[in-house]
C-alpha cells in the first residue's frame, strides 16, 4: 500500500472512508480480498509470499493498513519480519487502543520502514518506525493522505497532488453522503450498473499519473508504472455507520486499467 487517503469522520453516516493504491513488485504474488481469519472475522487482501496483508477490516469495526516506506542502500534488509504480518496481527485486536499497545511493544528494528494506519469510527492513528522506536501520531477529523515517501509527513509534491485530488473527490459527498456512497446514481446521471458514485470519483484520483519535474521518478505518481514495480491493485472501503458494515470494493489491477467491484460487506458486531 503506497498511497492512501483517509476521510476520518468527514461525512454524516460514513465515519471512515479509505481509497488506496497498492504499489508492489509485479513478481510478488498476492490474492484478492478475502476472509483471512474467523476469530475475529478479518477481511482483506493476502500477501501470498509472506502470509500477511496490506489492508483489512475486522468485525469490531477496525481498519488497518500498512504502507512500506522506501528504503535505501544502507538499510539492512536481512532477518526482517514481514510488515504485512504486523498489519494482520494488529487486525486481531478490538480497537485502536489495544492495537497501539501491541505496537508499543514491537521492536522497531525488526521491520523495514513502514507507516501503519489504525482506525475505527472514533479514533485514528498513524504509527511509524525509526531507529529509536515506533512513533504514534493521532489524527484529527478530516482528510488525511499517506504515502511511502517518508516518515508520516504531509509535506511532499506527491502528497500535495494527492490531497488536492481527494479533496475534490470528497466535495461531491459533503452535500449528500447517502447519494455518493450508496449503490444508486446521483440525480440527472445515468446509473453505472448499480455502483455508487464514489467509485468513479475516487478511481479518477487513484489513477492520476502526474509526476513532478524533468526526469521525474515514476514512483512519484499516484498510479505507478515502472519496469518491475508499480500499482498492482486498488481498494475503496466505506464504513456505513448506521448499517454497521464495511462496504469493500476492489480493483485487481492499476485503477487506470481495472474497474472496482464490490467484494464484500463485512458486518460489525
Amino acid at each position: 500500500m503506497c498511497t492512501l487517503s483517509l476521510y476520518f469522520r468527514e461525512f454524516d453516516g460514513y465515519p471512515l472512508v479509505v481509497a488506496a493504491n497498492r504499489d508492489e513488485y509485479y513478481a510478488r504474488p498476492s490474492a484478492a480480498p478475502q476472509v483471512l481469519s474467523t476469530g475475529p472475522l478479518i477481511f482483506g487482501g493476502r500477501d501470498v509470499q509472506a502470509g500477511g496483508t496490506w489492508l483489512g477490516v475486522n468485525e469490531h469495526g477496525l481498519l488497518v493498513a500498512i504502507l512500506n516506506r522506501r528504503i535505501d542502500a544502507t538499510d539492512d534488509r536481512f532477518n526482517k519480519r514481514s510488515r504485512g504480518l504486523l498489519c494482520l496481527e494488529v487486525l486481531n485486536t478490538q480497537d485502536p487502543n489495544r492495537a497501539l499497545a501491541i505496537l508499543e511493544r514491537e521492536p522497531a528494528h525488526a521491520y523495514l520502514p513502514f507507516n501503519l494506519l489504525v482506525s475505527n469510527d472514533e479514533s485514528a492513528y498513524v504509527a511509524y518506525n525509526e531507529a529509536d522506536g515506533i512513533g504514534i501520531v493521532p489524527l484529527d477529523h478530516g482528510l488525511h493522505v499517506l504515502s511511502n515517501t517518508s516518515v508520516f509527513d504531509p509535506r511532499s509534491e506527491k502528497m500535495d497532488t494527492a490531497y488536492g485530488l481527494f479533496l475534490t473527490a470528497g466535495q461531491q459527498a459533503w452535500e449528500n453522503p447517502d447519494l455518493f456512497f450508496r449503490d444508486r446514481p446521483l440525480p440527472n446521471r445515468a446509473p453505472a450498473e448499480g455502483k455508487p458514485p464514489c467509485l468513479t470519483a475516487f478511481a479518477q484520483a487513484l489513477a492520476s499519473h502526474r509526476m513532478h519535474g524533468a526526469g521525474a521518478d515514476p514512483r512519484g505518481a499516484i498510479c505507478v508504472h515502472a519496469e518491475r514495480y508499480g500499482t498492482v491493485s486498488s481498494s475503496i472501503i466505506v464504513l456505513a455507520g448506521r448499517e454497521k458494515r464495511f462496504d469493500y470494493y476492489h480493483a485487481p489491477g492499476a485503477p487506470c486499467r481495472s474497474s472496482f467491484e464490490k467484494c464484500a460487506s463485512p458486518e460489525i458486531r
